[in-house]
């Protein structure tokens, strides 16, 4: 009996180390667009997302590839990422400086946006 608890907290043990393992490797991003937006009236969805080189004003939008549903950026280390996202129903957007992204993507249904490391 004391042989089969010994190999139960042995299994055990093991496999919780394998779940802290797996999530430790799950990636947080490095700058997400928020789903809504709200001015203190209203509350906005979040209706396109953008990639740029530079800050907005360069006019530097980037072209995503598309991948299933979803639109993606690979960012060269030359490129410095400035995540736009843009809401419905307003002319206000948010922008993100995403530094140390090695690529952004946006789905569609729901609309989702975020650089990742």
């Amino acid at each position: 009996m004391l042989l089969n608890n010994k190999k139960i907290t042995i299994l055990f043990t093991s496999l919780l180390f394998s779940l802290l393992s797996i999530n430790c490797l799950a990636q947080t991003p490095v700058v997400s667009c928020p789903a809504t937006f709200s001015d203190k009236h209203t509350v906005y969805r979040l209706f396109n997302a953008s990639l740029y080189d530079g800050p907005i004003t360069n006019n530097a939008e980037l072209v995503p590839e598309f991948k299933k549903e979803k639109a993606m950026w690979n960012i060269d280390p030359r490129i410095d990422p400035y995540l736009v996202c843009e809401y419905a129903g307003t002319r206000h957007t948010i922008v993100f400086h995403a530094r140390s992204a090695a690529y952004c993507e946006k789905s569609k249904a729901p609309v989702q946006a975020k650089c990742m490391p």
